[in-house]
């Protein structure tokens, strides 16, 4: 089974040098949005009145899966940006899920860094996706684009947070996401990503 968007977006954001977690605050934002959209992508959730709603009252069987959906159940009529409160909680999460498989083993020091078990296939991940960002190449499909998409917003490839570019230089890949609740979900998280790095409270 391929890893979620979110696990993904996450070991992409790991310094490969450092082994430490580059631009958390936009990261928390787009991993947020890496489980939503994927979520989406699934049918699991439906955008409704500007919020999530969801389609089935059956679990996924994935842990972090089945908890935002409990949690979009007992919550109706939430809207997307209120779910981007809150979102440091889905990294340390996701940072326990990969050290408890031995994926990522903490290193020593005054600061929190990892050591990746699969470097090189981060690395190669990274240079597709960057294929993708540069024209190089179509998304493969919609998952890809999603995850090109947030990477770039969130400076997840090394580079700057770049949100605004979700909608201008890659429209086209933006526009590989056909489903339409997913492309609410990333875009969403452009604007709170802007507005973070602004100093603005993104959640407003």
């Amino acid at each position: 089974m391929p890893d979620r968007i979110a696990v993904d977006l996450l070991r992409l954001a790991r310094n490969p040098v450092s082994g430490r977690i580059r631009h958390r605050g936009s990261l928390n934002i787009a991993l947020r949005a890496a489980l939503f959209a994927e979520l989406a992508l699934n049918g699991e959730i439906v955008d409704e009145g500007n919020a999530p709603k969801l389609t089935s009252p059956e679990p996924t069987g994935d842990r972090i899966f089945d908890a935002i959906l409990r949690t979009v159940g007992t919550r109706p009529n939430v809207t997307w940006r209120r779910w981007f409160r809150h979102v440091s909680a889905d990294l340390a999460a996701l940072c326990a899920e990969l050290v408890d498989a031995g994926r990522w083993i903490p290193m020593r020091g005054w600061y929190t860094a990892f050591t990746d078990a699969k470097p090189d296939e981060v690395q190669a991940n990274a240079l597709e996706l960057e294929r993708v960002a540069r024209f190089e190449r179509a998304p493969r499909d919609q998952r890809e684009a999603v995850l090109t998409l947030l990477a770039i917003a969130c400076g997840a490839l090394g580079r700057r947070p770049r949100p605004a570019a979700i909608r201008r230089e890659l429209n086209s890949v933006f526009d590989a996401v056909d489903d339409l609740t997913t492309q609410k979900v990333v875009a969403t998280a452009a604007t709170l990503i802007r507005r973070s790095r602004r100093g603005l409270n993104p959640a407003r």
